[in-house]
């Protein structure tokens, strides 16, 4: 099947928690685009996280769909078309989704990095590769450190997590991720836990992704990347999507006051 230019849609996705007293998304629709940052910002408690790390099932949704590459992922199964190569004959059958297949096209970096810490940085970088993808343990280790070398830490593949400042962290957080070579990198909030002079570091290896054509969603509140990267900005708040457009259309010239009022406040 050819790659369509439309990676993950989603489809009136709701996320309720207390029986619907609290609606953390409230009907969202939106598409990931091969090649897109789209960029998600808005007030604490608006949804955000909520809505990215529904994007590979770490949140359940109440309602609503998630596909990628038009694999409906909120469902137990899919209809899977085969054609017997003998007699060109086609056939279906439901197969059921293994969701970690497709967790595996999709990295992710978290506030707080998540590295194993009692492993090195090496063993961190290789873990996945070897035990999720059966890499050879040489191989994912030449990769591991052709990665580290991208963002200049090759000197600490031996280095242990505490040994590392939180901007060293999470560019391995991020390498980690793409050692497993993923179709699309979701960033939730990768610089709200770090010192401000770490910030910079982050972001700069976010920005070569994007140059590359790496796919991403990010969750931030850093607007000056959200204006400068992104090529698509969402403006969420009390889980809706409030206004949607390019950076120029959303920070320039925001419609709704409820964007106005926040863009006042945060730039």
């Amino acid at each position: 099947m050819a790659q369509s230019a439309n990676l993950i849609h989603v489809e009136n996705l709701k996320k309720h928690y207390n029986k619907g007293a609290v609606r953390a998304l409230d009907g969202i629709t939106v598409d990931v685009n091969v090649g897109d940052v789209l960029v998600i910002i808005g007030p604490s408690g608006s949804g955000k996280s909520t809505l990215l790390r529904s994007l590979n099932l770490l949140e359940t949704p109440t309602e609503g769909s998630i596909f990628f590459h038009d694999v409906e992922i909120t469902k137990k199964k899919t209809r899977v078309e085969t054609v017997n190569p003998k007699t060109g004959k086609k056939s279906s059958k439901m197969v059921k989704i293994n969701i970690d297949d497709h967790r595996q096209k999709m990295g992710m970096v978290f506030q707080h990095f998540n590295l194993f810490p009692h492993k090195t940085i090496l063993e961190n970088m290789t873990l996945a590769p070897v035990k999720v993808k059966k890499m050879d343990k040489k191989a994912a280790e030449e990769k591991a450190m052709q990665l580290l070398a991208r963002v200049g830490l090759t000197d600490k593949a031996n280095a242990y997590p505490i040994q590392l400042s939180g901007g060293q962290k999470q560019r391995v957080a991020i390498v980690r991720a793409l050692a497993m070579e993923p179709e699309v990198m979701l960033f939730d909030e990768p610089t709200s836990a770090l010192d401000p002079e770490m910030v910079g570091e982050v972001l700069e290896v976010m920005k070569e992704l994007a140059k590359e054509g790496m796919t991403m969603a990010v969750v931030t509140h850093e607007m000056g990347f959200a204006r400068e990267v992104g090529n698509r900005v969402l403006f969420m708040d009390e889980g809706k999507i409030v206004e949607e457009g390019t950076p120029d259309e959303i920070f320039n010239h925001p419609k709704h006051p409820r964007l106005q009022d926040f863009l006042a406040k945060v730039l």
